[in-house]
C-alpha cells in the first residue's frame, strides 16, 4: 500500500485521526497528479481479489483532548452537542479512505478518483453526540460491482469508559478515471464467512431495491389507489363543501407545504474542494443538513433532533466557482416527526441554466412535542412531493 495511506494499529496503541487521513489522502492524490503532469505511463493493474477485512479502517476524532477541535464541532444551539453535519463530512472522507485501501494495488499504477454516488441511509441509534468525548469511525467494503463499492460504516463515541454505538450507514462509491471521466474496474471481493455472505447479499438487495424504486418513481408511474385516495381526502379537507366552490382554505392546526420553504445560496470557493478539484461532497451534505435542520426548527418551533438520513443522491459534480442554490421544504409529517427534502442545483446566471446536482431527505423529530402540525399539499405537484416524502419516510 502507498506509504501515504498506511496507518497505525489501534490495538497496538497507535491511532489515526481524521486530520491524518485528510493529509495523507491529499498526499496520495498529489502524487497521482504529479505523475500525470510528468506524463508517467498509466497502466491498468491486474484486479486482485480482496477480503473485506483488508479494507477495514478505524479513524478517531479526538474531541476529548483537543479543545481547539471542539470549536469546529460545537453546535450553536447546545454547546455540549457535536455538529452532526461535521460527522457527515467525516464519513464521506472515511468512505474514500476505505476505497483507497481496497484498491491499493490499482492506485499504485494508475490515477483513480473515488466519488460518492449516494448515501443509502444513515440510521441513528443515539443522536446525543457529545462535543467533549472522542468519536470513532470504522468501516469496510461490504459489496462490490464492476466499478462501484458499497461501504458500510459505523460511528461510536466514548462515554463513561466504553464505546457507545451512535449510527450505521452505507455509502455507494464509484471509481472513475479523473481525466477521461469514465468508470474504472475495482478489485473483487472474497467472501470468507456466512456473516460476510449476508453483508454481500445485503449490498445486492440494496442495488435491486434502488432499481425497483426508480421504476416505481412518481416521475414514471401514477400513484397507487391508496395514495390517490389519500391525496383526494387531503384535498377535501382544504375546501368548504357548503360554499360549493373549489376555493382553498387551510384546515385549523395545519401548515400548507408552500409555507415551509427555506433556501440558501452558496458561492463555491476553492477551500471547499475535494481531492479532485470539485466541491467536497461532505461539505454539500453538511450545508444541506444544516439548512434542513433550520427548516425543521422553524416548522415545529422546538429544537429538532436528527433521526434518519435517507437516500442522498449525487447526480452531478459541483465545480469551484459555482453558484449553488439549496432549497428545503418540509414535505411530510407524522406525529412529532418531519421529513425535510433538500434539492441542490447549480445556476449559471449568464446562460440562465439550472442543473440539478443533489437530492437529500432528512427525518427529524421534536422530542419535546407529542405532535407537530400536519403539512398539507395545495397543488398536484406538491401532492406528488408529499407522496414521495411519505414513501421515503416509510421506506
Amino acid at each position: 500500500m502507498p506509504a501515504a495511506l498506511k496507518h497505525g494499529n489501534a490495538a497496538a496503541g497507535e491511532i489515526i485521526t481524521m486530520q491524518d487521513v485528510r493529509g495523507k489522502m491529499t498526499d496520495e492524490v498529489l502524487r497521482q497528479i504529479k505523475s500525470l503532469e510528468l506524463n508517467v505511463a498509466q497502466t491498468s493493474a491486474p484486479l486482485t481479489k480482496r477480503r473485506m477485512r483488508d479494507s477495514f479502517s478505524e479513524v478517531y476524532i479526538c474531541l476529548g483532548s483537543d479543545k481547539t477541535l471542539r470549536l469546529k464541532y460545537m453546535t450553536p444551539s447546545n454547546v455540549k452537542r457535536a455538529r452532526f453535519g461535521r460527522i457527515m463530512e467525516d464519513l464521506d472522507t472515511m468512505a474514500g479512505l476505505i476505497c483507497f485501501r481496497h484498491n491499493e494495488n490499482i492506485i499504485r499504477s494508475q490515477c483513480v478518483a473515488f466519488v460518492t454516488a449516494l448515501v443509502d441511509r444513515i440510521e441513528m441509534h443515539n443522536c446525543n453526540l457529545a462535543v467533549d468525548e472522542d468519536i470513532k469511525l470504522s468501516g469496510q467494503v461490504s459489496w462490490v460491482g464492476r466499478t462501484s463499492l458499497d461501504i458500510k460504516m459505523k460511528v461510536e463515541q466514548m462515554k463513561q469508559g466504553s464505546w457507545e454505538h451512535i449510527l450505521d450507514t452505507r455509502y455507494l462509491m464509484v471509481a472513475r478515471d479523473p481525466v477521461a471521466g469514465k468508470g474504472l474496474p475495482v478489485n473483487p471481493l472474497v467472501i470468507e464467512s456466512a456473516a460476510e455472505q449476508a453483508e454481500f447479499a445485503q449490498g445486492e438487495a440494496n442495488q435491486a431495491k434502488r432499481r425497483q424504486e426508480a421504476e416505481q418513481s412518481l416521475f414514471k408511474t401514477v400513484p397507487s389507489d391508496a395514495e390517490r385516495a389519500l391525496i383526494h381526502h387531503m384535498f377535501l379537507q382544504t375546501i368548504d363543501p357548503k360554499a360549493g366552490t373549489f376555493k382553498r382554505i387551510k384546515p385549523p392546526g395545519t401548515i400548507f407545504m408552500e409555507e415551509t420553504k427555506l433556501k440558501n445560496i452558496i458561492l463555491c470557493h476553492h477551500e471547499e474542494r475535494n481531492l479532485y478539484g470539485k466541491i467536497f461532497g461532505g461539505y454539500l451534505m453538511r450545508q444541506a443538513f444544516e439548512l434542513a435542520w433550520t427548516n425543521a426548527f422553524m416548522y415545529c418551533r422546538s429544537l429538532p433532533e436528527i433521526e434518519t438520513v435517507d437516500d442522498i443522491v449525487f447526480k452531478q459534480p459541483v465545480e469551484i466557482g459555482s453558484v449553488l442554490f439549496l432549497s428545503s421544504q418540509t414535505v411530510y409529517t407524522q406525529e412529532n416527526k418531519m421529513l425535510v427534502y433538500v434539492h441542490a442545483e447549480v445556476v449559471d446566471p449568464i446562460k440562465d441554466i439550472h442543473i440539478s446536482t443533489n437530492t437529500f431527505y432528512f427525518v427529524f423529530k421534536a422530542p419535546l412535542l407529542e405532535k407537530v402540525k400536519p403539512v398539507i399539499p395545495k397543488t398536484y405537484a406538491e401532492a406528488m412531493i408529499y407522496l414521495n416524502g411519505k414513501r421515503h419516510y416509510e421506506g
